[in-house]
């Protein structure tokens, strides 16, 4: 876990510690606004909304002095780096009100070796603040909720069959709960995916997850197969940016998806196999069903999009829903300063319920994520000294 975390969970502990000092715990949100300012004091908790300041991009050495980063190196002198490669809004925010983020599934493609490095990258970021994902691997592991795919092995040609083995397992179980509880929409994406899930909510607020929806943010060309062998030219919706389908279409996939994967498409060791993006799109389109290509999916990180298409293409998407090719270091900057740009936004515009959910949200998961790296019985872990 970065310092810099650590930091932003001492100072959201403070800014909750130091109002109940002075006021109590408030119980409704008209009582908040006082928290703004506890002093005449030049040191601070929130700036007022008409400053419309950003914490890491506004940032400068003569800067007002927060107590948890008094003494410490500043955030920003780590994370200033993204506020002229990402979009940077510091207000007017609005929040998703068709879905919460359960009614997502996130379906994260992974490998054995891969889950001390991007998985708990994954597990102890974004998703540590969703309440349904899924990692799909051939392996068991005692800190991550994998879905073992038996038989699949580990490599890149492996992901097709994880993928479709594993969207039809979930969808199985699904389908024996009541339907009020089940998934909406399904995201699956590898494990060096980085998603802003506020972000994704909003973007699929004027899709209706009961009609079949095939989202993603890139379109390429690449063979699909017919049952004989035989090959031909198609579209498909590039997965290095996420391939979003809603419960309707997922439903209408699930008879086929063992078949096809088993059947049409090449087995391992042909060129095709791992092109698990191409596969699901091959048979979504051979079903009938269209894709809907929406922006803010991106293929790249910041710096990739930046080298291929510039930054003006970059900074398009105010609220992009994700980022690709993150590395975990990278992961952990990224949901740092989303973190920060999501606080700095609820703040200025002085939105203080959605502001105080956030806090118990982050302090909550936070914690039940240190709780997993110790085991329940730390009793016997303690030598009593005479």
């Amino acid at each position: 876990m970065s310092i810099s975390r650590i930091w932003l969970i001492l100072g959201v502990s403070i800014c909750l510690l130091l109002y109940s000092c002075f006021n109590g715990i408030p119980y409704y949100c008209s009582d908040i606004p006082s928290v703004l300012q506890l002093s005449n004091k030049s040191t601070i908790i929130f700036r007022k909304s008409s400053a419309r300041k950003s914490f890491l991009c506004n940032y400068d050495t003569s800067s007002v002095a927060y107590p948890w980063t008094k003494g410490r190196s500043h955030p920003a002198k780590n994370l200033k780096t993204y506020c002229s490669k990402i979009p940077n809004p510091v207000s007017g925010w609005q929040k998703a009100r068709r879905y919460q983020e359960n009614d997502i599934a996130f379906i994260i493609c992974t490998a054995a070796s891969l889950y001390k490095t991007r998985a708990m990258s994954i597990q102890q970021t974004w998703a540590s603040r969703v309440t349904n994902y899924y990692f799909l691997a051939s392996k068991t592991y005692p800190s991550l909720p994998v879905t073992v795919i038996e038989n699949t092995g580990e490599d890149y040609q492996s992901n097709t069959k994880k993928i479709f083995y594993g969207l039809e397992l979930i969808h199985r179980k699904q389908k024996a709960i009541d339907p009020s509880e089940r998934h909406k929409w399904y995201v699956v994406i590898g494990c060096d995916t980085y998603v802003n899930v506020p972000h994704i909510l909003k973007l699929l607020e004027p899709y209706n997850f009961a009609q079949p929806y095939f989202i993603g943010g890139s379109v390429g060309e690449q063979l699909c197969y017919h049952k004989n062998g035989t090959a031909y030219k198609s579209h498909f919706v590039g997965g290095n940016t996420a391939h979003v389908f809603s419960a309707a279409l997922v439903e209408a996939l699930y008879p086929h998806l063992s078949v096809y994967v088993e059947t049409v498409w090449p087995q391992p060791n042909h060129s095709a196999a791992g092109l698990s993006d191409v596969a699901l799109s091959c048979l979504t389109f051979s079903l009938g069903y269209n894709m809907t290509i929406l922006p803010g999916f991106w293929g790249r990180s910041p710096n990739g999009i930046i080298e291929e298409f510039g930054l003006k293409e970059a900074l398009k998407v105010q609220e992009p829903s994700s980022w690709h090719y993150i590395h975990p270091a990278q992961m952990l900057d990224l949901d740092e300063f989303y973190s920060y740009q999501y606080v700095d936004r609820l703040t200025n515009d002085e939105n203080w319920s959605e502001l105080v959910d956030f806090f118990h949200l982050f302090l909550g998961t936070h914690y039940e994520m240190l709780r997993k790296r110790y085991p329940k019985d730390t009793a016997k872990l303690v030598q009593r000294t005479k």
